[in-house]
């Protein structure tokens, strides 16, 4: 592979970057911006309400973020682009003369303050919902783009279409799922979300940690796997009865009258000392489900790691029950596997004072007995301790 085709394979991996997290734009328009030659670069989404998106290139936006934010909002530049076809790298003057163009107050006001003047242009897409498009920017007195490098914007063009377009969709997405997500990270456990084709689509943090383990569980960009094979196979057939499910009523009659949901529990086995994964496979209804009969849904991959550490929110717990901060301390110590004299050790307090504190928790929790609390405890108060697994 030459030189050149591996900037542009960064160039676009620095793309889909931007996609999934909008706050790359900038970054991934330094980069856009050095691949194809200019000063700066500028992009934007549009939809039926107007800007979705703007962004420009980082070196650009720290000296003329609110111009560049003008720009485009502007009408000029909405209707300039308007003449550009779609999917196509052209260069400005190619459409608008340059002298007609250095006449325009859009151009005095808000293009020549910043260095622009001459430029690369495309627009990626364009349908009913809306258009993107990319400026690459040099000052009127440099030479105009050339053959190759509106060659190189040409290689970009269907990678920032779809990247605006999976952008969109992702802004769309229903608050609750992506509040949903978080908390599953909050609680320590790994997301795996796989669409109707089996295919990962998200992999949380923690999910993502598990996976360069390469311990136990085995994932690409086209599927799922394990270490051993018996053990595939069972994961296998648990993702296609879930998609089975998440499928609707069309397709799956008779499983679901046997269950509203289903949970579908398989280990996975680890290099000793480790104990295997718990990994928990369940449908993960679209909202748009059962608008193609006989195709199924999507699924949900939990991976719960039980060697792994928890740590007990004691500001959480006191707060809730009124506990001082000796009381929900020895409530955590408790929960994490220590008898009264152990934690009694670890707090550098007495037995007889960590019995009485002990009671203390019993009565302002409404427990009875350690394995009450510690129940009560590990289901409402755990949160995953930022070390790592156990040591053993």
């Amino acid at each position: 592979m030459t030189a050149g085709a591996q900037v542009i394979l960064r160039t676009v991996q620095r793309i889909y970057d931007a996609a999934m997290e909008p706050e790359e734009w900038p970054q991934c328009l330094d980069a856009v911006r050095d691949l194809v030659g200019g000063s700066h670069a500028v992009f934007t989404m549009n939809g039926l309400d107007g800007v979705q998106l703007s962004t420009c290139s980082r070196m650009d936006a720290r000296q003329h973020g609110d111009r560049c934010d003008q720009i485009l909002h502007s009408d000029f530049w909405a209707e300039q682009m308007q003449r550009f076809p779609a999917g196509a790298a052209r260069t400005q003057s190619s459409l608008v003369p340059v002298q007609d163009y250095e006449r325009t107050d859009f151009y005095q006001q808000l293009i020549r303050p910043i260095g622009g003047g001459l430029a690369a242009v495309a627009v990626p897409w364009r349908g009913s919902s809306g258009w993107s498009a990319v400026r690459i920017c040099r000052p009127l007195d440099e030479r105009d783009f050339g053959a190759e490098e509106l060659n190189r914007l040409q290689a970009l063009v269907p990678h920032l279409a779809k990247a605006g377009k999976l952008n969109r969709r992702l802004a769309g997405i229903d608050p609750r799922a992506t509040g949903a997500l978080a908390a599953i990270d909050a609680l320590g456990l790994g997301l795996i979300l796989l669409n109707r084709h089996g295919r990962p689509v998200y992999r949380s943090e923690r999910a993502e940690a598990v996976i360069a383990e390469r311990d136990g569980l085995l994932a690409d960009a086209y599927g799922l796997a394990t270490t051993l094979p018996a053990q595939t196979r069972a994961l296998h057939q648990a993702i296609a009865a879930a998609m089975l499910l998440a499928g609707g009523p069309d397709t799956a009659d008779d499983a679901l009258s046997h269950a509203a949901a289903v949970m579908l529990r398989i280990p996975v086995s680890r290099r000793p000392p480790n104990g295997p994964l718990i990994l928990t496979v369940i449908p993960a209804p679209t909202p748009d489900r059962g608008t193609v009969p006989g195709e199924p849904g999507a699924v949900a991959v939990l991976i719960s790691d039980p060697d792994r550490r928890c740590r007990i929110d004691t500001a959480g717990l006191a707060g809730a029950y009124g506990l001082t901060r000796r009381e929900s301390d020895l409530a955590a110590l408790i929960a994490s596997g220590l008898g009264p004299a152990e934690a009694a050790e670890s707090l550098g307090i007495s037995v007889g004072t960590a019995r009485h504190y002990l009671k203390q928790v019993f009565e302002k929790t409404e427990t009875h007995r350690q394995a009450e609390l510690v129940r009560l405890l590990l289901h409402s108060f755990a949160a995953p301790d930022l070390g790592a697994a156990t040591e053993r």
